[in-house]
């Protein structure tokens, strides 16, 4: 194997599958596959590098392999065969031995996907074996909104974890620069929370407020085209986008959901969004002491409330705020205090944060935030708000320390919702 150092390329894309989750059946190993396979095809190892992990759950163990240009170089996991895998075996018909290399490797121990140090070493290991001016960070499973991604345990252990967003941020920076897109194949990423957390880690992120369905494969093809030399970082994240929602405006492609929205957010004006924000906290803090207001901002905040996780036609859930909707809700309580940091807020939304949004709907209108459910049916019905005491808990906890709550104290709303 050549020990000689590999050209470094205008883009790479790293790809992180987690495909344990809390139910019995293994339904996203054979997804995760077909993603990961097309996602190979697609590439043009003339201009991008590709590295990617997943962790199945059948068979148990992590296999991370990657398809760049000449021989990569690495200790660490076990080299295997790439016949070692249905998924790899796959990739490696498809391959041009001339033009690009596969390498296959396996940790044999079923390591825990969702802890940060797994994550951080699979980055590290993508920008040592894929260096690359810019890159594409690609996360497909299970997910839960700003309480974090995956559910996942190694060997041995007795509770599964969750990556909270705080080690997501963490896990992206210690890679060094931000990455250029950060994707997410993952239900309700689309939050305040997770764009704020993430604003020194990456430049943008496209991301769902919804369910993301794990039907169909994801037009690899037609994002992969995006990536050439000089594209700005935008540009490409538009692309991506673009390409998306036609693919989800297949019927087929979004089933069995009739709504399946997307948007494009600017990360780098995370911070435009902090200060109306945190106007709009002591704003409606301060109108708990007036019943009359207190009621009707908290009609206003319920009115935002948009979909359940068991609903086809609004596959949202009752613990996120359509942060637009709240924003025209508020704002339309006019001569209260809370309507001008709502207009401000929805203004620095929609100028500078959502640079892109598609839905096949006008349910979802750009980007959510987290509100504590105050009914029982939606505390029933909510995938994101646990109804275990300790859990909700220990979520409640994890809340309070990300970067928006510390910016705005957001938390003091969201966890102690206004009475109707």
């Amino acid at each position: 194997m050549s020990d000689a150092p590999r050209a470094r390329k205008a883009w790479a894309v790293l790809a992180y599958t987690v495909a344990d989750d809390k139910a019995g059946g293994d339904a996203l190993d054979a997804a995760a596959q077909k993603e990961l396979k097309a996602l190979c095809d697609a590439a043009d190892f003339g201009q991008v590098s590709i590295a990617a992990q997943v962790d199945f759950k059948r068979p148990k163990g992590v296999y991370r392999g990657t398809l760049v240009a000449a021989p990569p170089k690495e200790r660490g996991f076990q080299d295997v065969s790439g016949e070692s895998h249905p998924l790899w075996r796959k990739i490696l018909g498809q391959v041009d031995a001339e033009r690009s290399t596969l390498r296959v490797q396996v940790e044999r121990r079923d390591l825990s996907a969702a802890r940060a140090n797994v994550l951080q070493e699979f980055l590290h290991y993508g920008q040592q074996e894929c260096p690359a001016d810019r890159y594409v960070v690609f996360f497909y499973g299970h997910s839960y909104g700003p309480m974090g991604l995956f559910c996942d345990a190694e060997t041995g252990q007795r509770d599964p974890d969750t990556l909270r967003l705080n080690d997501l941020a963490g896990s992206l920076q210690t890679t060094g620069g931000r990455a250029a897109v950060v994707v997410f194949r993952d239900c309700f990423m689309n939050t305040l929370e997770t764009a704020y957390q993430l604003k020194d880690a990456t430049e943008f992120m496209i991301a769902t407020q919804s369910l993301a369905p794990i039907a169909g494969v994801w037009p690899w093809l037609n994002f992969m085209a995006a990536l050439v030399p000089g594209a700005e970082s935008v540009d490409v994240g538009k692309a991506i986008a673009l390409q998306l929602a036609h693919f989800l405006d297949e019927p087929g492609n979004r089933d069995p959901f009739a709504d399946v929205p997307y948007s494009l957010l600017d990360l780098g004006a995370a911070d435009a969004f902090a200060e109306p924000l945190k106007a709009l906290v002591e704003a409606l803090d301060a109108a708990r002491d007036d019943p009359k207001r207190s009621r009707a901002c908290a009609k206003a905040l319920e009115g935002a409330r948009v979909g359940y996780p068991d609903d086809r036609s609004k596959p949202g859930d009752p613990a996120l705020l359509d942060v637009p909707t709240m924003c025209d809700n508020l704002q339309a309580l006019a001569g209260d205090p809370v309507s001008a940091p709502a207009s401000a807020l929805g203004d620095a939304l929609r100028s500078r944060l959502v640079r892109w949004h598609h839905a096949q709907k006008q349910n979802y209108r750009g980007t959510s935030l987290y509100y504590k459910p105050v009914k029982p049916k939606d505390v029933e019905r909510s995938y994101l708000q646990a109804e275990d005491a300790e859990v909700a808990a220990a979520d409640a906890a994890h809340y309070k320390t990300l970067a928006l709550c510390q910016a705005t104290g957001w938390h003091k709303i969201a966890l102690n919702p206004l009475s109707i």
